[in-house]
């Protein structure tokens, strides 16, 4: 129903843009062409389908088509066949940076509230604190050591788990890394399945509210502040720039609305409940405080730049051999200021 609707949307908007550029009004890059947008049912997508239910994208004469993906992983495989032109996404997009070709536009929301969870009696929530500078870390080695960790690989999941592990000397292969996305993995866990959980929200929040012990935050065990947001194949950038900026203008237009809490609470309801999200009023709680919006009073900060994280990011993924040497320098040079602060009209570095 919702791409049936954006399609008669696009449809009208496409009409209007041909009698704007006949009365002499300059619409986008005027060719009419679909931009094909990818996102996730998560709070990187809240912006992209807001600014498409407010009409935006037509009152700026694009033609917009959204496609909703589970996850990062088939975000990429979309980018990479063309079958997606843009991309709201989290973790998973720096692989499509180190391939080359892509271009990172915007930062959409910081990515709080993940974190790696164990149930009552585990001997990892028994081992206590081991490592003194990070004293909200439990474990050890030897009780990680041979453990089963339900987590989605090729998110950031798995490199805040590989990261965790790594604290205590531990490689990869010393612990079973089971493949589940974020929901499935949250349901298995609770039947007695794996040793440990990884949850990202609502799923960490739910976790918690269980009674399950938090073993570390993604933040204390890598060190960064990573990003979710907005990146486009290179060839469209370059051929359709005034369509991409005209598109980034609307997302942030998006999160500087997202910003009233009222506004983010009872849209990003409507939004969870129409893809099927399990989402409770103290979980959106959970989730505005622990996930900002990257408008444009926060991009107006002294020391905000864009895409930072990616750059810590990637020089794990190359030390993890997940990035080749060769391709690593594609992701910094993937990280382009000139869409963003064209769409704002801001100086970002």
């Amino acid at each position: 129903m919702r791409k049936i609707l954006i399609g008669l949307m696009c449809l009208v908007a496409a009409t209007g843009a041909v009698f704007a550029a006949g009365s002499g009004e300059t619409v986008a890059d005027g060719s009419g062409a679909v931009l094909r947008v990818g996102l996730l049912p998560l709070s990187v997508g809240v912006p992209v389908q807001y600014a498409a239910d407010q009409g935006w994208f037509e009152e700026e004469g694009l033609n917009v088509e959204l496609e909703y993906f589970a996850t990062g992983a088939p975000v990429n495989e979309a980018i990479a066949a063309e079958e997606i032109d843009v991309a709201a996404s989290g973790f998973a997009s720096v692989y499509s940076l180190a391939n080359a070709g892509c271009v990172w536009l915007a930062d959409i929301n910081t990515t709080g509230g993940m974190g790696i969870y164990a149930r009552e009696g585990s001997p990892v929530v028994a081992a206590g604190n081991t490592i003194a500078e990070l004293p909200e870390v439990l474990g050890s080695a030897d009780t990680l050591r041979g453990i089963q960790i339900l987590e989605p690989l090729g998110t950031a999941g798995q490199y805040m788990v590989e990261s965790y592990v790594g604290l205590f000397g531990l490689q990869p292969g010393d612990v079973q890394q089971v493949n589940m996305e974020w929901a499935p993995a949250f349901q298995a866990y609770q039947t007695g399945e794996g040793d440990l959980c990884a949850g990202n929200p609502p799923y960490s929040y739910q976790m918690e509210e269980i009674g399950y012990t938090k073993v570390c935050s993604f933040e204390d065990v890598t060190g960064v502040d990573m990003m979710d947001g907005l990146f486009a194949r290179g060839e469209v950038v370059a051929s359709r720039p005034q369509d991409i900026t005209a598109f980034v203008k609307c997302i942030v237009r998006a999160m500087d609305d997202l910003q009233d809490e009222e506004v983010r609470k009872e849209y990003t309801t409507k939004f969870y409940d129409e893809n099927g999200v399990a989402f409770s009023e103290s979980d959106l709680m959970h989730e505005i405080e622990d996930r900002a919006y990257v408008g444009t009073e926060y991009m107006s900060q002294d020391g905000y730049k864009l895409g930072e994280a990616w750059i810590a990011i990637t020089d794990f993924l190359v030390s993890a051999q997940k990035i080749t040497e060769d391709n690593a320098p594609n992701v910094a040079a993937s990280i382009n200021t000139e869409i963003i602060s064209n769409a704002t009209g801001m100086d970002i570095n």
